[in-house]
C-alpha cells in the first residue's frame, strides 16, 4: 500500500517586474524557466509573470518570445512597488499558492528560488527574505552597503524581527499573505512588505542567496531613496498601527508644552519673571496640537480596527 504524499503548493508564481530591461530578460526568464524545470518532479508548476513598468524599449515582447507566461503592462512608468503590487495582485486572483519577486537585472541566480521556498513548503514561514550577506560575489558600493545598513537597521528596530538582510531583490510570500498584501507606495516595496507583515502577525524568515553584480539595466537606487522610502514606510504604519505614529508625536508635543509651563511658572515664582508664562501661544499651542494628535491617532486605531 502507498503513502500518501503530503500536500504541497501546486503553483508557484514568479513576479519580475522590469523597466527597459531588454538586454537582459529573456535570460532571465529562461533561467526561471530552467529553475522550474527542477521544481517540477516536487509536483510544483512554475508560472513566470513579467510586469513591464511602462518601458520604452522591446522588453515586454521578448518576454513573451523567451516564455513568459503573462506579461502585465503599465502605460507608463509607475515604479517598482506598484510593479510588484500589480504582480503581487495576478498571483494571487490566479490562486497561486505562493509568490516569489524576482529582479531582472540577473544579479539573483533562479537556482535560490528552491531554498527561498523551502521554509513556506515546510509551514514555518508566510514571508521569506533573500539572504545576501554571504553570497555577494562583488563589493557594493560603499554607499549602497551604508544605505543597506541604515534601512536594516530601521525595519530590525520597526519590526523585531532578526533581520539580516532588509531590501533583497528576491522574496517569497505564501497565499495566507497574498490574501491580506498592503503595498500603498509605488516607489520600494522590501520595507513596505515587511512592517505590512509584521502588523499582520505574519511569520518570517531568512534564506541564503547568492548576489551578483549587475551587468545591464539601471538601478532605481539613488541618492533620493531615503526621501521616498521613509514616506512610504510611514504611510504603512499610519495605515495599520496609527497610534504608533501618533503617539509620540502626540506625547512630544504635549512634553514640551508641559515642560515649558512648568519652567515658566517655577521661574515666575523665583522671582526671575513677571509674568506666569512668558510664552503662552507656543505653550498653549503645543498642548493643543499634542492632544489633537492623540485625538485622531485614537480615531484613526479605531477605524483600522473596524475595516479588520
Amino acid at each position: 500500500m502507498t503513502q500518501p504524499q503530503p500536500e504541497i503548493p501546486a503553483k508557484l508564481v514568479v513576479v519580475v517586474p522590469a523597466y527597459n530591461e531588454a538586454s537582459g530578460i529573456a535570460e532571465t526568464v529562461c533561467g526561471l524557466r530552467k529553475a522550474g524545470e527542477q521544481l517540477a518532479p516536487g509536483g510544483i508548476e512554475l508560472l513566470v509573470y513579467v510586469v513591464d513598468d511602462g518601458s520604452t524599449d522591446d522588453t515586454a515582447p521578448l518576454a513573451t518570445k523567451a516564455g513568459a507566461d503573462r506579461v502585465l503592462r503599465h502605460a507608463r512608468n509607475l515604479g517598482l512597488g506598484a510593479a510588484v503590487r500589480t504582480g503581487m495582485t495576478a498571483a494571487r486572483d490566479d490562486e497561486a499558492e505562493i509568490a516569489v519577486k524576482f529582479d531582472a537585472d540577473r544579479q539573483h541566480d533562479p537556482n535560490d528560488i528552491a531554498a527561498l521556498i523551502r521554509p513556506i513548503l515546510d509551514d514555518t514561514a508566510d514571508v521569506v527574505y533573500g539572504d545576501r550577506t554571504d553570497g555577494i560575489e562583488y563589493r557594493m558600493p560603499m554607499l549602497r552597503r551604508c544605505g543597506n545598513h541604515i534601512f536594516m537597521r530601521l525595519m530590525r528596530w520597526l519590526t523585531g524581527w532578526p533581520l539580516r538582510d532588509s531590501q533583497p531583490g528576491i522574496l517569497a510570500v505564501n497565499r495566507s499573505y497574498l490574501k491580506i498584501l498592503y503595498l500603498p507606495g509605488d516607489y520600494n516595496y522590501t520595507q513596505q512588505i515587511l512592517l505590512d507583515a509584521y502588523h499582520k502577525h505574519m511569520r518570517f524568515a531568512h534564506a541564503p542567496v547568492t548576489f551578483r553584480e549587475r551587468t545591464g539595466g539601471q538601478s532605481f537606487i539613488s541618492v533620493k531613496y531615503p526621501f521616498k522610502v521613509l514616506p512610504q514606510i510611514l504611510m504603512v504604519l499610519v495605515s495599520i498601527k496609527p497610534m504608533k505614529v501618533f503617539a509620540p508625536v502626540g506625547l512630544a508635543f504635549l512634553a514640551a508644552g508641559g515642560v515649558t509651563f512648568a519652567v515658566e511658572l517655577t521661574m515666575f515664582f523665583m522671582g526671575h519673571t513677571s509674568k506666569p508664562v512668558l510664552h503662552v501661544n507656543a505653550t498653549l499651542g503645543c498642548i493643543l496640537f499634542g492632544l489633537q494628535t492623540l485625538f485622531f491617532g485614537i480615531l484613526a486605531e479605531l477605524i483600522v480596527r473596524l475595516r479588520h
